[in-house]
């Protein structure tokens, strides 16, 4: 486990969100106090909500893929090899213009640093429990809690199932509302991902790691015993 929070932290895109949130959350509360702080940190965790499923499913799956075909041909790439790190994280090329145009769009609204800061506080928090949650799915960490086992699988059902269902990586409430998230028995099997490509392989022992998670390169199922 050591490894992979090692291989998480020291990423360079985690890195850029915990600056963001570290100094969002500092600057916060240096500046003016108000209860619309409070709103303003309740907003960007609702921004998060939508923004995971809107960008998953339209853009990186769907009829606005042309806004971002580099996006979307990474994100091809990361169907066809889930196990890559290079595609598995949101890439800082869209997170620091990303960020930086959320950031100047909140000043424009709130005329305010402080909501504005606190807006982000929030935003990158729920996207690092979001690429958090996104690293967990693809490498063979066991989640500690029953809701980090059951986003786990779900999101390995939108890869090893059907990629056109299944969007949500941190909750699954808006594909149960928008009907993404039907019975996988009556759903067909469309994957992309190369099933000879993704077996994990025990570092040191240099043999598959089957029994731990689930993950078997020849099933293509995802992990039935977590």
């Amino acid at each position: 486990m050591r490894e992979y929070l090692l291989e998480f932290w020291t990423d360079r895109r985690v890195m850029f969100l915990s600056l963001v949130f570290i100094a969002s959350i500092i600057l916060t509360f240096s500046l003016h106090h108000s209860l619309k702080l409070w709103f303003a940190f309740l907003s960007g965790a609702v921004a998060w909500y939508f923004i995971e499923y809107i960008v998953h499913r339209f853009i990186l799956h769907g009829i606005l893929s042309k806004i971002m075909p580099r996006a979307y041909e990474g994100h091809v790439r990361h169907h066809t090899h889930p196990e890559e790190m290079k595609t598995l994280l949101t890439p800082n090329q869209y997170n620091i213009p990303g960020y930086l145009g959320i950031f100047l769009l909140c000043i424009w609204i709130s005329h305010s640093l402080d909501i504005s800061f606190a807006f982000l506080t929030t935003l990158s928090i729920c996207q690092l429990y979001y690429e958090w949650s996104h690293f967990v799915s693809h490498r063979p960490i066991v989640p500690l809690t029953p809701w980090g086992k059951w986003m786990k699988k779900f999101h390995l059902l939108h890869h090893f199932q059907n990629e056109h269902y299944w969007f949500g990586v941190t909750n699954s409430t808006l594909d149960a509302l928008v009907g993404t998230s039907p019975d996988p028995k009556i759903v067909e099997r469309v994957s992309s991902a190369d099933k000879n490509r993704y077996r994990y392989r025990d570092k040191k022992k240099n043999v598959p790691i089957e029994n731990q998670d689930g993950y078997t390169a020849q099933s293509s199922e995802a992990p039935s015993n977590l």
